[in-house]
């Protein structure tokens, strides 16, 4: 064989292993058997898990007994709304606070129409009304308790704090139904002007994004569709004036998707 030849040889050898090495290494990074196999997310979505429960009507050990199962059930954080007395007492908001508290779990709460004094709820639980940001997702708490209507601070809040859904995950919690095609039972039931008013509450919600609305007060878990938004109600804690067994609604919320689950004291509805 002449060296022409023997040159040519060596130049297709070089070639061809130059391609192999080429395709096994892709510009340098390390070998890999395909893009799909080994991919790694740069980013992993964060989903929160929230119990949200209503009417407790201070039964504590009712309380007690949901706590020990929101533990089990791995949620972050628990969201009461409202009602959680009987007449609205010091003594009541204290004695289910001590629960709450010696559960370990992170907790926030709005009034709700049983609480009868405004000074006394906040005084014991900071706040009756506030928002939370967990990474992209937001939940808006409402008070809408008080027979009066909203207020004009906590609208003009509302304007401010619901600003950024449009681009968050939004879900407010109230303790007052805005709608129900079965119950009279909503903000503004008997007074005209607070009904205007929750009309008006449900088209900003719309309006700037909300997903849906986490209520009590009608002492009876569902879900619905209604004038443009979702609601659940999330069912009553309490034994007495219970138009079903104890229970409350967990929530797991992600970026395309909240999860709705009913949990009753002995089992799980899934409804």
């Amino acid at each position: 064989m002449n060296k022409w030849k023997i040159a040519w040889l060596a130049i297709i050898l070089i070639v061809l292993s130059v391609g192999i090495m080429w395709i096994f290494m892709d510009n340098g990074r390390p070998m890999r058997v395909s893009e799909t196999t080994l991919f790694v997310p740069t980013g992993v979505e964060k989903k929160l898990k929230v119990a949200v429960m209503a009417d407790i009507h201070t039964d504590t050990e009712e309380l007690k007994k949901m706590l020990d199962m929101v533990k089990n059930n791995g949620v972050e954080l628990v969201v009461v709304a409202g009602d959680l007395t009987i007449k609205g007492e010091r003594e009541e908001l204290i004695k289910v606070k001590k629960v709450l508290d010696e559960s370990n779990l992170k907790y926030v709460a709005v009034p709700g129409n049983h609480e009868y004094s405004m000074k006394i709820f906040v005084e014991i639980f900071g706040k009756n009304y506030q928002s939370i940001r967990l990474q992209e997702i937001k939940l808006i708490l409402i008070d809408n308790s008080y027979w009066r209507g909203l207020g004009e601070e906590q609208k003009g809040w509302l304007e401010e704090e619901l600003a950024d859904c449009r681009v968050l995950i939004c879900v407010a919690v109230m303790h007052k139904p805005l709608n129900n095609l079965l119950s009279t039972h909503v903000m503004g039931e008997n007074n005209k002007k607070v009904t205007i008013e929750a009309g008006w509450l449900r088209e900003l919600l719309i309006n700037y994004g909300v997903k849906q609305i986490e209520a009590g007060h009608l002492h009876y878990a569902s879900s619905y569709e209604l004038e443009g938004i979702r609601t659940d109600i999330v069912g009553a804690i309490s034994r007495d004036r219970n138009n079903q067994s104890p229970r409350y609604t967990e929530l797991v919320i992600g970026k395309n998707l909240i999860e709705r689950k009913v949990v009753e004291e002995e089992n799980d509805t899934g409804n």
